[in-house]
């Protein structure tokens, strides 16, 4: 008796891993070819192993800092750091969030605004904007990024600028974690992504969860960037790591998840 099956075309499972797995072979020959180390993952479990593994290496890590990063949300990192390293490491998250969705350094507030006096806020301000500072001198620093190409570049844009500078110099060690979502061919269609596509949903997103004016930017009304220079808007710092010089040969490690994460 002959065997049926019917082919399910709607599973593409098998299809979307064997390509993140022929251009993840690509990248890591890439990235590493350039002093950049780069680790596949296929969940966040993944992810944290790869960490543990980097952090029991290395002994002498004992404060690990962050930059904001959906991606980093998306996986549980934040959390999962809290309470794994909490007690026995110094965690520097100055972009924490409370659950008012305002900097948690302000505290609670009411939704949409901020219920503080202006010299409290002031104070405020300042003791986050120190953190903010630190986190540039943490043995550790984890981080999203934008785009990564498949010429083996790292493309992010900043506006307060810790993020891409923590990328460039600062930071012991720096691990960035992407979603394959981010994988672009060059760095001309990275930079097209970031402002068309990451940029606009970020700026939604912080208006919606944390009550700023980013609704009134350009690229968030129009759908695409007008090239604007608003004073609202985070694009004012783009920057491409293109690898590591030889004596920060283990500086940068490059997670890339098999997944899409992020903007």
């Amino acid at each position: 008796m002959m065997n049926t099956f019917k082919v399910d075309e709607t599973n593409l499972i098998e299809e979307f891993d064997a390509q993140f797995e022929h251009q993840f072979g690509f990248l890591k020959k890439k990235f590493e070819s350039r002093r950049i180390h780069c680790y596949p993952a296929n969940s966040g479990e993944d992810v944290q192993d790869i960490i543990n593994q980097f952090i029991f290496n290395r002994e002498y890590i004992k404060e690990i800092s962050f930059s904001d990063s959906v991606t980093l949300y998306q996986l549980g990192i934040f959390d999962y750091i809290r309470n794994k390293y909490g007690e026995s490491h110094s965690i520097n998250e100055p972009l924490e969030r409370s659950d008012s969705g305002h900097y948690k350094v302000y505290g609670v507030n009411p939704k949409g605004r901020m219920n503080l006096p202006f010299e409290e806020w002031k104070k405020k301000h300042e003791l986050w904007y120190d953190n903010v500072r630190k986190s540039l001198l943490s043995d550790l620093l984890i981080i999203g990024a934008n785009a990564i190409t498949l010429n083996g570049e790292i493309v992010s844009v900043d506006g307060l600028g810790n993020r891409v500078s923590g990328m460039i110099f600062g930071p012991r060690h720096v691990i960035c974690v992407v979603g394959k979502n981010k994988i672009v061919t060059n760095l001309e269609s990275a930079v097209d992504r970031v402002h068309n596509i990451a940029a606009p949903l970020n700026y939604i997103r912080h208006a919606k969860k944390h009550y700023t004016k980013h609704e009134v930017l350009p690229c968030v009304k129009t759908g695409k960037c007008l090239k604007c220079s608003n004073p609202e808007s985070a694009c004012m710092n783009t920057v491409v790591v293109r690898g590591q010089i030889h004596h920060h040969a283990d500086r940068i490690h490059l997670i890339v998840v098999n997944q899409n994460l992020g903007f």
